[in-house]
C-alpha cells in the first residue's frame, strides 16, 4: 500500500515539472468596458460588417470586458497587423493586450453563415497577416 502510494506521488512530481508555463498571448483590443452588457453591446453593433468575440480579464484589481478582434503568439506580429491591415478600423483605443495563455471568452456573436451558430473564440496566429 506504502509503495503504490509512494509511486503515485513520484508520477505527479513527474508531471508537475514537466508541464509548461502558459504561452504569452497578444489580442488586439478594440474596445474595453467595465460591464459585460456593454461589450456585448458594442459586438453586436458591429456584427453587421466584423463579428468580435468578448473577452473577461482582470485590470487594477477590477473584472473588464475586452473586445478583440485577433491574437498572436508575438508582439511584434500583433503590432504588425494592427498597424497594417486594422488601420483602416482601428481608433484610438485599439491597442494590444498581453495575456498569460488564452483569455476567457465570454461572448461569442452569432455567425453571418447561418444566423444560427456562434463564431468560434479566436485562435493565437502564428505570424501577422500583413506583409
Amino acid at each position: 500500500m506504502l509503495l503504490v502510494l509512494l509511486m503515485g506521488m513520484t508520477t505527479t512530481v513527474a508531471q508537475s515539472k514537466t508541464m509548461k508555463k502558459a504561452r504569452n498571448v497578444y489580442y488586439i483590443v478594440c474596445g474595453s468596458y467595465t460591464s459585460l452588457n456593454a461589450a456585448i453591446k458594442q459586438s453586436e453593433q458591429m456584427s453587421e460588417v466584423v463579428f468580435y468575440p468578448v473577452y473577461k480579464t482582470k485590470a487594477n484589481g477590477k473584472t473588464v470586458y475586452r473586445l478583440c478582434c485577433a491574437c498572436y503568439y508575438s508582439r511584434e506580429d500583433a503590432q504588425k497587423d494592427l498597424d497594417g491591415i486594422f488601420s483602416g478600423f482601428k481608433g484610438d483605443d485599439w491597442w494590444i493586450w498581453q495575456s498569460k495563455g488564452l483569455a476567457t471568452c465570454v461572448y461569442r456573436p452569432q455567425s453571418p453563415a447561418d444566423g444560427e451558430q456562434r463564431i468560434p473564440a479566436l485562435k493565437p496566429q502564428s505570424k501577422a497577416m500583413t506583409e
